[in-house]
């Protein structure tokens, strides 16, 4: 399979590197140093306990460098970075191109659908935590790694199988979805409370749970999100706010999130496509989010004051 990563980080470079040692055709689209050092070194993956490092790979600065049409965009950027990255697929995007979003959020498949139609467009979302450790190294700690992806029209199509196949055959536990976007609310349930929270109380997770009060916030936070999600048309299941919860009391104590570390190295966040998103989307709905209008007043005052918006 002829596979273009837009988005070489942590996430999408990570499974990018597992595709191309398995044989696929893979082109990594980067930049900055990381760039520099695929190009000059390969890239290294730190994965279950060992070390592997390919060389060469092809790492460009944009799609338009990967020449022809391939069959499957690994659609992994930052959101900030969404709508750009989207219209900068089109060159390589075909009639028989599958394009599948792994993106923070909620709003990607939309963004995606509009820049290039649909019928291209995988919904997904992934389980996993890796960091770029240092450009062109890959460092994956979870015992896991896990998507759940779909076509957004429903059903199991052949491509969504054979892109399955593809990320099955590298190690990666992949989940097909008649209706992907509930998979993807899902991780938004936990993702926007936990990154908005941390954040804003610039602290890992253990502390906040610890204090009662934290604990309720989170309650609150979850149930917000599982209130605009269920306004929006998704099928959440019944016991989503409760079992959200389980989940952030059984995450490590020292868990942080990535708009956490980006707003402590005061660099551009996620704040709109996490905590904004939550907000707008409720305001369109008419469902009242007080807590995260709170937090996202706080937040933003703070992201403008580096610039991380």
């Amino acid at each position: 399979m002829r596979v273009l990563v837009m988005g070489a980080g942590a996430v999408g470079g990570y499974y990018g590197g597992v595709l191309a040692r398995r044989g696929h055709d893979v082109v990594f689209v980067a930049r900055g140093e990381h760039l520099a050092a695929m190009r000059e070194r390969g890239l290294e993956l730190r994965t279950d306990g060992q070390t592997y490092l390919l060389r060469p790979v092809r790492a460009v600065a944009s799609p338009a460098e990967a020449g022809e049409p391939v069959d499957l965009v690994l659609f992994t950027v930052k959101g900030y970075d969404a709508e750009a990255a989207a219209a900068a697929l089109r060159p390589v995007v075909g009639p028989a191109t599958a394009v599948l979003t792994l993106l923070n959020g909620v709003d990607s498949a939309d963004q995606l659908s509009r820049a290039l139609g649909a019928e291209h467009v995988l919904a997904g979302m992934t389980l996993i935590l890796t960091n770029v450790v240092a450009p062109g190294v890959i460092d994956q700690t979870s015992p896991f790694r896990k998507i759940t992806m779909g076509e957004l029209t429903g059903g199991v199509t052949p491509r969504a199988e054979a892109v399955a196949a593809a990320l099955r055959s590298a190690g990666v536990e992949v989940t097909l979805s008649a209706d992907p976007m509930v998979g993807v609310w899902t991780k938004f349930i936990m993702q926007a409370p936990h990154a908005t929270l941390t954040t804003a109380c610039q602290s890992a997770l253990g502390p906040i749970r610890e204090t009662p009060e934290g604990a309720a916030l989170y309650l609150t936070l979850i149930r917000e999100v599982v209130a605009v999600g269920r306004a929006a048309g998704v099928a959440l299941p019944a016991d989503a706010a409760e079992a959200t919860m389980d989940l952030i009391r059984s995450l490590p104590a020292t868990a942080m999130t990535s708009m956490q570390r980006d707003f402590e190295r005061r660099r551009r966040t996620e704040l709109e496509q996490l905590t904004g998103a939550v907000v707008r989307r409720g305001q369109a709905l008419g469902v009242p989010t007080p807590a995260f209008a709170a937090l996202y007043a706080v937040l933003r005052v703070r992201a403008l004051a580096f610039g991380g918006v």
